[in-house]
């Protein structure tokens, strides 16, 4: 009788075990995941998240491409302009821009238009608009600046 008892403890033991285990896990999940979404809403409410959010998606899908180290990108319409720092030892040229485009396509159906460019300054205006963006500016603020930009890669 007092075996039985012990193998119920150990299984109960067991199961506790997993118990805590499977629900520190799934905490642990939920605080990244909120850690993330925290970091685009602070301070940006409805249209500008949702376009910050696209942007963000977009910056992360030209990242994973091969020979890209970073990207950073901004939606304006159906246009977006992403501005990428090329690896080391790879080069920015048409090939590319082509696979950047049909990534972009391919991930946000609502973008008609992709610009791209490696040019630093505008990787770092870009960078500049999101931080504001995040901050609490409003978009709206930020129309003329990215209209600018747009304007000039097209003459490219």
């Amino acid at each position: 009788m007092k075996r039985k008892g012990i193998y119920i403890i150990r299984i109960v033991l067991i199961f506790m075990v997993f118990s805590v285990l499977l629900v520190g896990c799934k905490v642990n999940d939920d605080i990244g995941k909120e850690e993330v979404e925290d970091e685009i809403s602070i301070g940006v409410g409805g249209k500008d998240y949702d376009i910050l959010s696209r942007s963000e998606n977009i910056s992360n899908i030209v990242v994973d491409l091969y020979g890209i180290d970073n990207a950073s990108s901004i939606i304006f319409n159906d246009v977006v302009v992403v501005a990428v720092e090329m690896a080391q030892d790879t080069t920015f040229n048409d090939d590319v821009k082509e696979m950047i485009i049909n990534a972009v396509l391919e991930n946000d159906t609502m973008i008609r238009q992709v610009l791209i460019t490696d040019n630093k300054k505008v990787f770092d205006q870009i960078e500049k608009i999101i931080e504001s963006l995040m901050n609490g500016k409003n978009y709206d603020e930020h129309i003329k600046e990215i209209n600018g930009i747009i304007e000039r890669l097209k003459k490219e």
